[in-house]
């Protein structure tokens, strides 16, 4: 089967979304498995933009309570940079489209490497408490995907790749995808939902194997 007429599996995701966070390994364990029979794209889902923007102290008492239930089910612990320089100072500003950018760019470098990039640009986040505001924080994966910093830094400030944030942005909206984490399978014309909200490796390999029987 070549590359162009394999079903694709979309990952609908968010940067700031703790579940998605947690469902990572997960996505990981699946693309492991799946990388032969599916193409997988991941698609920003835009959480928190517009006039949801604004200090994560909004939320961090809701993150918080959420905390224990996401690790008790999920497995993932988040870091505590995250809780200290995130969570307890309160000033981070909980913006969605900066790591959407981000995204965009390395999914550009390295298409086949998405679910790899978008678990690692929240990482950053979730488990070394970065800003994911400020471009020198993808740095590192954008020279891991064999771009300088100054060509990160260049791509991160364009327009086309904010145009191609917003993009996905839409197409999420399109679909009517309201929750993260998400996942739609696309085989020929027609599309499946997957998933709405986290799920664990075995509870998807069964919706997906039914794609692949279509």
């Amino acid at each position: 089967m070549t590359l162009q007429n394999k079903p694709t599996i979309f990952y609908i995701s968010d940067a700031l979304c703790g579940w998605c966070f947690a469902m990572g390994p997960q996505i990981e364990k699946l693309h492991s498995a799946y990388a032969d029979r599916f193409n997988f794209e991941v698609l920003s889902g835009g959480m928190i933009l517009g006039d949801r923007v604004g200090p994560i102290g909004n939320m961090a008492s809701f993150i918080k309570q959420a905390m224990p239930r996401l690790n008790e089910i999920s497995g993932v612990t988040m870091g505590d940079a995250y809780l200290k320089d995130v969570l307890d100072k309160g000033t981070y500003v909980a913006n969605s489209e900066p790591p959407a950018i981000a995204l965009a760019i390395l999914k550009e470098q390295q298409p086949d490497q998405q679910v790899k990039y978008a678990k690692a640009v929240q990482d950053l986040h979730f488990k070394e408490g970065k800003d994911l505001n400020e471009v020198e924080t993808y740095i590192p994966l954008a020279q891991e995907a064999g771009l300088t910093a100054d060509e990160f830094k260049a791509k991160f400030s364009d327009d086309q790749y904010r145009l191609k944030a917003q993009q996905e942005f839409a197409q999420v909206q399109a679909w009517g995808i309201q929750g993260y984490p998400s996942m739609v399978a696309q085989n020929g014309d027609k599309l499946y939902l997957v998933t709405r909200g986290f799920a664990k490796f075995e509870d998807l390999t069964p919706a997906l194997e039914q794609v692949l029987a279509q």
